[in-house]
C-alpha cells in the first residue's frame, strides 16, 4: 500500500510539474521568442555554439526557478564570462556526441541486413543520451555555479547517471523539438526560428532543476 501511495504521489507531482511548465512557457512566450532569436544569432559563427548553449541555459534555468533575468545582460554575461571553458569542453562534448550519434545512425542502417545490430544500436543510443544529459548539467553549472572545472565534470557525471528519468525527459524534449524542425522542414522553419530551441532549453532546465539545485547549495 505504501509503495502504491508513493507512486501515486510521484505521478501527481509529475503532472503538476508538466502543468507548471506549460503555464510558464505560455506566460513567458514573448520572452522566449526574444531568447530564441538571441540564441540563434549567437550560434551563427558556429564555433560559438557551446557559449550560446551555456548562455541559453543560464536564462532558462532562471526561468525554471521562477525568475526572469534581464535578457540581454544575463545572456551576454554568461556568453562571455565562461567562453574559454565553454569552448574547450563544449566542443569536446560535441565531438563525443557526434560520434555516438553516428554510431546510432550506422547501426540503424545495419539493422536492415543484420538484426543483431540492435544491441550495439541500443548501446550507442544510451551513450548518446548519457552524453547529452552530462552536457546539459555541465553547461548549466558553468553558467550558474562557481565551481572548479573538476567539480563541475564530477557533478555532471554523477547527475547524468543518478537522475535517469529526469534526464530522459530532458533528452526527449530536445530530440522532439530538434526532430520536428528537421523532419517537417521547411514547414517548421518559422517555428524553429521563433521558438523551438528556446522551448527545448526551457523544458530541459525544468527537468534537470532538482538535480542541479543540489550542486548550487
Amino acid at each position: 500500500m505504501g509503495g502504491q501511495k508513493q507512486k501515486k504521489r510521484e505521478i501527481r507531482a509529475e503532472r503538476t510539474e508538466f502543468a507548471q511548465f506549460c503555464a510558464m512557457a505560455f506566460g513567458e512566450l514573448w520572452y522566449l521568442l526574444k531568447l530564441n532569436l538571441l540564441f540563434l544569432t549567437a550560434c551563427i559563427p558556429i564555433v560559438t555554439v557551446p557559449m550560446a548553449v551555456t548562455a541559453g541555459l543560464r536564462i532558462t534555468s532562471s526561468l525554471a526557478a521562477g525568475k526572469q533575468p534581464p535578457l540581454w545582460r544575463a545572456f551576454c554575461s554568461a556568453f562571455f564570462g565562461e567562453w574559454k571553458r565553454a569552448l574547450a569542453c563544449g566542443w569536446a562534448l560535441t565531438l563525443l556526441q557526434a560520434l555516438a550519434g553516428f554510431g546510432v545512425y550506422a547501426y540503424a542502417v545495419m539493422m536492415e541486413a543484420n538484426p543483431f545490430a540492435l544491441l550495439p544500436l541500443i548501446a550507442a543510443a544510451l551513450i548518446f543520451a548519457a552524453l547529452f544529459s552530462f552536457s546539459l548539467y555541465f553547461y548549466s553549472m558553468l553558467a550558474m555555479c562557481r565551481l572548479s572545472l573538476q567539480d563541475m565534470l564530477r557533478n555532471a557525471l554523477i547527475l547524468a547517471v543518478s537522475e535517469r528519468w529526469r534526464n530522459l525527459v530532458a533528452t526527449l524534449a530536445a530530440v522532439l523539438c530538434g526532430g520536428a524542425s528537421v523532419l517537417f522542414f521547411p514547414v517548421t522553419l518559422p517555428l524553429a526560428i521563433l521558438l523551438l530551441p528556446a522551448l527545448a532549453l526551457l523544458a530541459a532546465s525544468c527537468a534537470i532543476r532538482p538535480g542541479l539545485k543540489r550542486c548550487m547549495r
